[in-house]
């Protein structure tokens, strides 16, 4: 207890410690060093006495105290009796039902388990927590996780601590001033596919599935490896969805790679109406045809390629995403879940999810929570055997497509801020000055994920196509029979119709809103 004694009033404050009276010494008012806890207790007194003190001297001649006021003044941060279970459960709580962030409440749970299984599920007091008791819980943590696991408790305790700072029930973290980090080897290996790797596990999913991803589902006891495992009775069934599990974790693996790297949780949260048909036009051809046979030729036979674009929000950083993929590309792994859209659909089926990870009519953010915990290793656990089955090595888990999309792009030299914006990253984190792509650029970024748009590819291809058209050649031996050769029309003398054409386009419009105003007047 505090005593504060002033104009014979005497009031108390408890301070929320105690200690037997041997223990007590008297003469210096503060608790013997005999006491396991004397240093942290001690520091408690004094910081009130001092608070007392400051107050006082604050306002001496200036303002009429008693010490009911002063009192009252020092409660305002008196030291909390709470204890660390009870704040944990405390903010557990607050993720489960306030924010719904389960996930973060079951990091706060795995840690709690964590310490009472340390303290033999002794509950402490917040001031018991000491940087020597940090110190010493490290230690034992060290003998029985990985490093990447204690960072991640540690992040945690740091913010459980900070907490409790603002809210004044401790008046420092223990984990202040200190690097706890630094001892830990963080560093993981980020398994990226390359192109080929890619390639290869796409011409699997044709050969297994279908180019339409419709076979019937193959006889998983002759034609795979038979992996038993309680989770899915029979083998290769879900609580997701009826398809084959490897098919339904292969095509969500791929199409995390053809919808730019995007994450497993944003790809869940995916709805049918959030894909919307758009018709691109292949502008190279299109400006080629306007320079040798005009524009209503170009307009006429105009090359158009139908894509998906999506417009969605990153779950992790909030930053918005733009996504260009191929209508016809994506058939094979949208088929399967039924979630290709041609435009007719009703409302009702706009609302389904693409993917069947989460349940439109189930939208509770704790059942979401733990279908996507399954999803997730119902995935992780079939692309490994997947990797096994056609020889990639390594082992390779979902993350592995964002982060293959991304050093595929990388290294055919796509400029890093657009690779950064296709992903859901600030561009502005990496360059500044860069200005946001056009879907043009988008889709030509995307065409460098596939070997198909390798510049040895396409020089490969040309040279190819150059050696057929030669033995055609050859093979016309008859004259009559080839065509009359195009005439040749020089890049000025096409530049110099073109702008002709567009200037008899331009006249003509203006020749007919003026006749439109002189009939009006009429």
């Amino acid at each position: 207890m505090l005593r504060v004694s002033y104009n014979g009033q005497r009031k108390y404050k408890s301070l929320g410690i105690s200690c037997s009276e041997k223990q007590w010494n008297e003469k210096k008012q503060e608790v013997r060093l005999g006491h396991p806890m004397a240093l942290n207790m001690n520091t408690i007194i004094r910081s009130e006495i001092d608070k007392a003190n400051k107050y006082v001297l604050s306002i001496e001649g200036k303002e009429v105290y008693s010490a009911s006021s002063i009192i009252k003044t020092v409660s305002k941060t008196a030291p909390t009796t709470l204890t660390l279970f009870s704040l944990f459960e405390e903010r557990i709580d607050f993720f489960t039902n306030t924010t719904h962030k389960h996930n973060t409440a079951t990091g706060y749970r795995t840690l709690l388990n964590i310490i009472k299984r340390y303290t033999k599920n002794e509950d402490i007091e917040l001031f018991e927590l000491t940087r020597g008791w940090v110190k010493d819980f490290k230690a034992y943590l060290k003998t029985k996780y990985a490093d990447n696991s204690i960072r991640k408790y540690f992040d945690n305790f740091k913010a459980l601590m900070n907490y409790a700072v603002e809210h004044e029930y401790i008046k420092e973290s223990p984990l202040a001033n200190h690097n706890w980090n630094a001892d830990l080897n963080c560093q993981t290996r980020k398994r990226a596919l390359s192109i080929g790797e890619i390639t290869t596990l796409m011409q699997y999913y044709y050969n297994t599935y279908g180019m339409l991803g419709l076979n019937e589902r193959p006889n998983l006891e002759k034609t795979k490896v038979h992996y038993w495992n309680q989770k899915f009775k029979p083998r290769g069934t879900t609580k997701l969805t009826p398809i084959d599990a490897e098919q339904f974790s292969l095509a969500l693996f791929l199409c995390s790679y053809l919808f730019q790297g995007l994450a497993l949780v944003d790809l869940a949260k995916l709805r049918r109406k959030d894909l919307k048909i758009v018709e691109v036009i292949n502008e190279k051809k299109w400006m080629k045809d306007a320079a040798e046979h005009g524009i209503e030729y170009a307009n006429s036979n105009k090359e158009v390629t139908e894509y998906y674009e999506i417009y969605t929000q990153r779950e992790k950083t909030n930053h918005p995403t733009r996504i260009m993929c191929e209508v016809q590309t994506l058939i094979p792994y949208l088929n399967p879940f039924g979630s290709c859209i041609n435009g007719c659909e009703d409302e009702d089926e706009l609302e389904e999810y693409v993917f069947p990870i989460y349940d439109k009519d189930n939208d509770d953010e704790y059942v979401k929570f733990g279908r996507m915990n399954y999803a997730t290793y119902l995935v992780n656990v079939n692309l490994k055997r997947v990797a096994e089955k056609v020889g990639i090595g390594g082992g390779i888990t979902f993350y592995s497509a964002r982060h293959s999309y991304a050093s595929n792009l990388y290294h055919s030299n796509v400029p890093v801020g657009l690779i950064a914006q296709n992903m859901g990253r600030n561009p502005a984190d990496i360059e500044t000055y860069l200005k946001e792509f056009d879907k043009t650029k988008i889709i030509a970024a995307n065409e460098k994920a596939f070997v198909t748009g390798q510049d040895e590819f396409r020089l490969a291809w040309e040279e190819q196509k150059k050696k057929q058209r030669n033995e055609l050649n050859e093979q016309k031996s008859n004259p009559a029979q080839m065509q009359a050769p195009v005439e040749k029309i020089d890049r000025k003398e096409s530049l110099k119709r073109l702008k002709e054409k567009i200037e008899q386009e331009f006249l003509k419009q203006e020749q007919e809103e003026n006749q439109h105003e002189q009939n009006e007047k009429d």
